[in-house]
């Protein structure tokens, strides 16, 4: 759904990118500390019954996420800039061999970091089965859902500027969303598997999206001049998760 405007237009700018992705950022991070966090150091503190054992498991938690994070950005080939070279604000063309295999790059990482965001949909919905749990679960699907909109739409505006038609583009921004329902099932199926899985993995989850924001979208927002609206729509996106989730719970 994200990527449907890219049938009208052709081009986003930098500050339209940097406001999305920040808007998007926002709402991971409430999503990561509301929806995962939180219940994770309270599934801990149900397993062990105190509150020194569940943050031990919940720090362990996302120490795991970021650190599997940190290898997959280390040992993946991929490309940091949202928006391949030939976008607005760069020089380069948009047909070089270079500007190509950015944009393949880009593609790559896009689809490396809905995994940990599919993985946080699968662990919020391995909790208890019961209305607390579904509505925890449906929480944190909107969310990722919602904030994957504007990736989606960035994915296809920076395969248009190579000269690919709306349908390719759309095409291949759709397919980078299908590692999420993959990552929510290894999720559910693993985290529902033992009880010690469940606070752990969202705390994973929650380290994985976290990294994803301070080391993959906030240094974009802010390396084009846009640092002030970039703040203001992170902040946006983190309250209109904050309301999102209060309203779903």
């Amino acid at each position: 759904m994200g990527a449907l405007p890219v049938f009208l237009v052709q081009r986003v700018s930098k500050l339209q990118e940097a406001a999305l992705l920040s808007f998007s950022a926002g709402v991971m991070l409430a999503a990561a500390i509301f929806a995962l966090l939180l219940p994770s150091l309270d599934a801990g503190q149900a397993l062990f019954g105190g509150r020194i054992g569940a943050a031990a498991l919940s720090g362990a938690g996302l120490a795991l996420g970021m650190g599997l994070m940190l290898a997959v950005d280390r040992f993946t080939p991929h490309e940091h800039a949202v928006l391949p070279p030939a976008a607005p604000g760069h020089a380069a063309s948009a047909h070089t061999p270079g500007a190509v295999q950015s944009a393949k790059l880009m593609v790559l990482a896009i689809l490396i970091h809905n995994v940990p965001e599919g993985l946080a949909v699968g662990a919020a919905y391995a909790g208890p089965q019961d209305a607390a749990g579904a509505q925890t679960g449906a929480s944190v699907a909107l969310a990722i859902g919602l904030q994957n909109m504007p990736e989606g739409l960035i994915v296809a505006m920076a395969l248009r500027t190579l000269g690919r038609s709306a349908a390719q583009a759309w095409g291949v921004a759709a397919l980078t969303g299908l590692a999420e329902p993959l990552g929510a099932i290894l999720g559910l199926a693993v985290l529902g598997s033992l009880p010690a899985f469940y606070p752990l993995g969202l705390a994973l989850a929650a380290g994985a999206m976290l990294f994803v924001v301070s080391h993959e979208i906030i240094p974009e927002t802010h390396r084009n001049g846009f640092e002030t609206l970039a703040t203001g729509t992170l902040l946006a996106g983190f309250v209109f998760m904050l309301l999102l989730d209060a309203a779903l719970n």
